[in-house]
């Protein structure tokens, strides 16, 4: 590691020992609210599954966009666990580090509390995105001729790498953020990124390929020596390419991966391959993982044959054959035009405040404030990711600038109390983007009960959730529950027994 570690606040002053096991999971899920209400109901889908003798949860506390500065971020997943949720998926990239360490944070309070244990619990993580924090560290390596080697310069600000020194790397700062002996498993984060450069500067697609599955295949090997080491319990791999149409030069190949893994368990004379978790994107508009498209099966039957936990990620932001993403929410009992009407007011009283409020600063000595940035656009935003970006890319640093300044013209005091509105604001000027968007919501959710009627009154994203749970049997769909909204959303998803939906069917959901 760097001599000045950009991560040192972040990781925990000591770790916990132990993995996730069978005994633990099964007192968790019957001792919880979500095993509770299911032993009631005959009539309902229960929120838990086998896999490997452990009992989780078919909906994970997803961490992607969730931080340390953030008190709802911290509020969502601790309900979470209270609910009966168990199984947590974070990576090294995500909030810079700061999503591992609030889970550390979470999970070290809940445990010293006596709320549950290590082995109640089943923790995910990632590795191979080089951003942030992690490209100042291997620029800093670089300029001393200590690079890692087998990097991915895909672009500027996103490299990427699954070399054995670079996984050793971010592998140990994951447990010291997480502050966790052992990880339940260690994904290689979307290794595709090599295969995506390759074909950005032409390299020939069969040489790319059998390079792709070496990489792969020497990172199998350093992840079965962790297993030995006691620092992970399984590994696999999430790639956004899974679900793909085999012949396109960027995809993954699952039933290659399979032949790695087992040409590793025989060079290591193993019982059972740490190999068993496979993530990808699905949902109701993209249903490739369905599809009969690799050798005469589909990815979902490869994963179930050769006992993999599969798990699904982006449940509720679905890319459309347009290419326009859809948030997956609708609730057919409110008024679009009623409720985009309402938060529009909220959002005038936040503006109305913050002109009030901003009247502690000098006249003129700011240009920008919350308003200025935001209002003018409101109805441009095609979708929340839109407006996520803008919001990373224009907003958050112009509004940084003027919490700084406040800071120095009237204290932390004023400062916090800035925030914290702005903090509250938020989450309205994203209800306003999803209502003001709804149109192409109502026409899906319209489509899906010509197929299903029995989802008559459910709102669009518990269906979403309950159609994946239908689809994948057994495994466990990660959801962004930044919000405790969100966690009470997604219990609802258990409400009624698995449906028999055919591709066929989701093939008429398109919009």
């Amino acid at each position: 590691m760097i001599h000045l570690d950009p991560f040192q606040n972040l990781y925990q002053k000591s770790s916990w020992k132990g993995t996730s096991n069978a005994e633990g999971t099964r007192v968790f899920s019957e001792n919880s609210p979500l095993g509770k209400k299911q032993k009631e109901s005959t009539d309902s889908l229960s929120p838990y599954f086998k896999f490997r003798g452990r009992t989780l949860s078919r909906i994970a506390f997803g961490c992607y966009r969730v931080g340390l500065e953030s008190p709802e971020h911290k509020k969502a997943l601790e309900l979470s666990f209270q609910e009966g949720f168990n199984v947590i998926d974070t990576s090294s990239n995500y909030g810079n580090g700061e999503s591992e360490s609030l889970v550390g944070e979470v999970l070290k309070q809940k445990i010293e509390n006596g709320d549950f244990k290590r082995e109640n619990v089943f923790i995910i993580s990632k590795a191979g995105y080089i951003q942030g924090k992690n490209l100042q560290i291997v620029s800093e390596l670089e300029k001393n001729n200590k690079e890692f080697p087998e990097i991915t310069y895909y672009q500027e600000g996103c490299y990427h790498c699954i070399h054995p020194d670079f996984l050793e790397d971010q592998l140990e700062r994951s447990r010291k953020r997480l502050g966790l002996e052992t990880l339940d498993v260690f994904l290689l984060h979307n290794p595709e990124y090599f295969l995506m450069d390759r074909e950005k500067h032409n390299v020939p697609k069969d040489k790319a390929i059998r390079e792709y599955y070496e990489r792969i295949k020497n990172a199998f090997r350093f992840l079965e020596n962790k297993r030995n080491e006691g620092k992970i319990l399984y590994y696999g791999i999430s790639s956004n390419t899974f679900p793909e149409n085999p012949e396109k030069y960027t995809a993954t190949s699952l039933l290659r991966v399979i032949e790695i893994a087992k040409e590793i368990q025989k060079e290591f004379n193993l019982k059972e391959s740490g190999f068993a978790v496979v993530q990808f994107p699905a949902n109701v508009l993209e249903r490739g993982f369905l599809e009969s498209k690799f050798n005469g099966k589909s990815l979902i039957e490869i994963i179930q044959e050769n006992g993999l936990l599969p798990l699904v990620n982006r449940p509720l932001n679905a890319i459309g054959s347009s290419g326009s993403i859809f948030r997956l929410s609708y609730d057919p009992k409110q008024n679009p035009d009623k409720v985009l009407k309402l938060l529009k007011e909220e959002l005038d009283r936040v503006y109305a405040w913050e002109e009030d409020f901003l009247q502690i600063l000098p006249p003129g000595s700011y240009q920008y404030s919350f308003r200025s940035v935001t209002e003018p656009y409101l109805n441009q935003f095609r979708n929340q990711d839109h407006l996520g970006q803008f919001l990373e890319r224009t907003v958050i640093p112009i509004l940084q600038q003027l919490i700084s300044q406040i800071e120095k013209v009237a204290g932390s005091e004023k400062q916090n109390e800035y925030i914290e509105s702005l903090n509250n604001a938020l989450p309205i000027l994203d209800k306003y983007v999803l209502f003001h968007n709804i149109q192409d919501r109502s026409e899906l959710y319209e489509k899906i009960l010509k197929s299903c009627p029995d989802y008559q009154g459910w709102n669009l994203s518990g269906i979403a959730l309950h159609l994946l749970h239908s689809a994948l049997k057994e495994g466990t769909v990660l959801l962004g529950m930044r919000r405790e909204e969100y966690v009470q959303d997604a219990v609802l998803s258990f409400a009624t027994p698995l449906v028999k939906v055919q591709v066929e069917d989701w093939k008429n959901f398109e919009v």
